[in-house]
């Protein structure tokens, strides 16, 4: 069962999420296809299919990773299916965040796979569901944690140690023992449930030592979505790497062509109203030199050169490393788009709402590269509700959209009601009464000298005022009086709309899994409608 809520209806929707969804002709005017366009996504796979891609090398690696991963038939199977040339994929794709990060990472997950399903019944064509794991970020603080929820309803955040200055890709970076005290603890936040033990043997198995952290990301996502036809992408993979040389070599030895097409479509991404959601640093290569670590290539006389270290490459000397040695390459955000639709036949790709405002900066960098550009498509977004919650929320006579918009403040709203119409009537009276008493009395002051009406002005001001102060302490002496309300507020914000935000960008699946198992997704994939402009509140069976 699911509840529907429009986007728009949400406080965090932005302009640029709502006008992609709604077509509107600004948003329209930046990307060379839309969504909402039913010729889109068939043009742009007939001109898939006459370009020309490795997909017998590209099958090849994505099997062996998928078999690494311990990914089940289905999914292998869509990676063999890569092999016809008229099969195109549709892509999403997020970092290897710790224990699967929030729950927008299974949220994008199932969007791909159910727009796939859509798409190849649509233009009648093998459509392939890939997830891109990020794993040549060097941003560990973005995978080296995650929130949960515990059996008292409060988040509780899980760490891994490590070192967050070095710059090190993550695929580079082995957990270790540590990571079996945080699977004990997070243990203890679980509920205890017939589910309970076997998700956890799953996440100690994908979370073993020694596993980095998209070995461990790719090994739980596969343990996840097994039975489903989704296909993990490493693209630290040295063979994907070398596909992309043409892109590397061109950017190099140009100068950063990248680079001057994405300034241009910001430009115009700001005409039209839209704030710019990446911005470029002057005089920097959009690739990476690594080795191990992920140094910066700034512009220099004769090529590129990395600052912090000195070393300089001229333009000729960069560009072979792509044919010799491409795991010395990484592409930055800007850049990771193109290799990533340089190497896939891309017919769509999912994003997250910041996703599709940086990807609107990126139409012409595309076009100047001849690669074809995918169409956007916004992930689905869910709230899942467990039967505890969605009792509370009926006995406290809240919604989530009273949640999105007021969060904890909501428990001022319930005080309100518990205290006696007749107090806030009395209160109202009053202050229609300091009204009545005061303007006469600030007419008189005028009449007789004009520069004291603003004093008696002041005083009638002060008078509501401390009305208005009187209101406050007695709703605050109910909130103190009523602990069960305070904590079962607490309880229900902490679960659904946490730190103020949506829960899928906060919480991971864990104690979802824990209270529904399995069928989890299944209840999640059947509120997914990829084109949907709506947030889905999943109530999951009791």
């Amino acid at each position: 069962m699911f509840q529907s809520i429009a986007l728009r209806d949400l406080p965090m929707t932005s302009a640029l999420l709502a006008d992609c969804w709604e077509g509107a002709s600004r948003f329209r005017s930046l990307v060379p296809r839309h969504l909402g366009d039913p010729r889109s996504f068939g043009e742009l796979a007939r001109l898939l299919e006459a370009r020309r891609y490795d997909r017998a090398g590209l099958a090849q690696v994505l099997t062996e990773q998928n078999q690494a991963f311990g990914a089940g038939a289905e999914a292998l199977r869509a990676a063999g299916r890569l092999r016809d040339p008229s099969a195109v994929i549709v892509v999403t794709g997020q970092q290897a965040g710790l224990f699967g990060g929030p729950l927008y990472t299974v949220n994008k997950a199932l969007t791909v796979l159910g727009l796939a399903a859509r798409l190849e019944s649509q233009l009648g064509r093998p459509v392939v569901p890939v997830f891109w794991i990020a794993s040549e970020d060097g941003d560990l603080a973005e995978v080296d944690r995650a929130s949960i929820l515990d059996r008292e309803g409060n988040i509780q955040e899980l760490r891994l140690p490590g070192d967050e200055g070095a710059r090190m890709p993550v695929s580079l970076v082995r957990l270790g023992e540590e990571v079996r005290e945080l699977l004990s603890a997070t243990s203890a936040f679980l509920p205890e449930t017939g589910y309970t033990e076997e998700m956890l043997s799953d996440l100690r198995s994908a979370y073993a030592p020694g596993r980095s952290y998209p070995q461990a990301f790719g090994a739980w996502m596969a343990s996840l979505f097994q039975g489903r036809p989704l296909v993990l992408l490493d693209p630290s993979d040295t063979r994907l790497k070398r596909m992309a040389a043409g892109l590397f070599r061109r950017e190099i030895l140009e100068g950063s062509p990248v680079s001057l097409a994405v300034r241009e479509q910001t430009a115009a991404v700001q005409k039209a109203g839209y704030p710019a959601q990446i911005e470029l640093r002057d005089g920097l290569l959009t690739l990476f030199y690594q080795n191990p670590a992920r140094e910066s290539l700034a512009s220099w006389a004769e090529g590129w050169e990395i600052k912090d270290k000195n070393h300089r490459f001229r333009s000729a000397e960069l560009a072979d490393l792509a044919d010799r040695e491409p795991e010395r390459l990484s592409p930055n955000a800007v850049l990771r788009p193109l290799f990533q639709d340089t190497i896939l036949p891309t017919v769509a790709v999912v994003l997250g709402p910041a996703e599709l405002a940086y990807w609107t900066q990126l139409p012409l960098a595309y076009q100047r590269f001849g690669i074809p550009m995918p169409v956007l498509v916004p992930r689905a977004s869910l709230t899942v509700i467990d039967a505890r919650m969605h009792k509370l929320l009926g006995r406290l006579e809240l919604t989530l959209p009273d949640l999105l918009r007021r969060g904890e403040r909501v428990l001022d709203d319930l005080v309100r009601r518990r205290i006696p119409p007749e107090t806030f009537e009395r209160l109202a009276d009053a202050r229609g009464q300091v009204g009545r008493l005061w303007e006469p009395i600030i007419a008189d002051a005028n009449r007789l000298d004009p520069t004291l009406k603003p004093t008696a002005s002041l005083a009638s001001a002060r008078a509501l005022r401390q009305i208005d102060w009187v209101e406050k302490k007695l709703v605050q002496a109910a909130r103190r009086k009523d602990e069960l309300l305070r904590r079962q507020v607490h309880q229900v914000v902490s679960a659904l709309a946490p730190r103020g935000g949506l829960q899928e960008r906060t919480l991971t699946v864990l104690p979802f899994l824990a209270r529904a198992g399995r069928g989890l997704l299944d209840q999640m994939e059947a509120a997914v409608d990829p084109f949907a402009p709506e947030h889905r509140a999943v109530v999951l069976e009791s």
